[in-house]
């Protein structure tokens, strides 16, 4: 048994890959809910299950901090830090497979996290084309695969030395 406190078991590093991702998904929606205008249809479901009276609250609970933060976190960042979950996922789950199915994994990565504003630009669907959402989304995906690609190196690592 190793007593290398730094020693993570392979379960362990999907663990570790899971709270990374939840972690991002989590910090990006809060920024969402408090700071993003309540316009946006996203909105509609808080009312539709009951939540309003909480998430007018909350909002209005945020409002001093709103002042302090730039636009490009409240508009840009959530979506790097959804595009940085997403590549850690994927690519955690399908780095190093030979199949098919791993291609067509990784290569959604650019295609989602970039497809939307290239979407928007062309006016196919609603929303605002923004070159801070494409550069956050760039740093988000490629930090996601690098991590995703450390995880990777660490758990194999560990697979051989067992």
């Amino acid at each position: 048994m190793k007593m290398n406190f730094l020693y993570l078991s392979r379960n362990n590093y999907y663990r570790l890959c899971i709270l990374l991702c939840a972690f991002a998904i989590f910090l990006g929606g809060i920024i969402y809910i408090l700071f993003r205008p309540s316009e946006v249809i996203f909105f509609y479901w808080f009312r539709t299950v009951g939540l309003d009276n909480w998430f007018n609250l909350a909002r209005h609970k945020s409002l001093s901090l709103y002042q302090y933060l730039p636009e490009w976190i409240v508009f840009s960042f959530p979506n790097g830090l959804w595009a940085f979950a997403y590549a850690l996922l994927i690519t955690v789950i399908w780095s190093g497979s030979k199949s098919l199915s791993s291609y067509f994994w990784m290569v959604s990565i650019p295609v989602l996290v970039l497809g939307f504003e290239i979407l928007q630009y062309a006016k196919v669907i609603p929303g605002t084309f923004c070159i801070q959402d494409i550069t956050l989304g760039l740093a988000g995906l490629i930090t996601g695969i690098q991590v995703g690609i450390k995880i990777n190196k660490f758990k194999n690592h560990e697979k051989a030395t067992e």
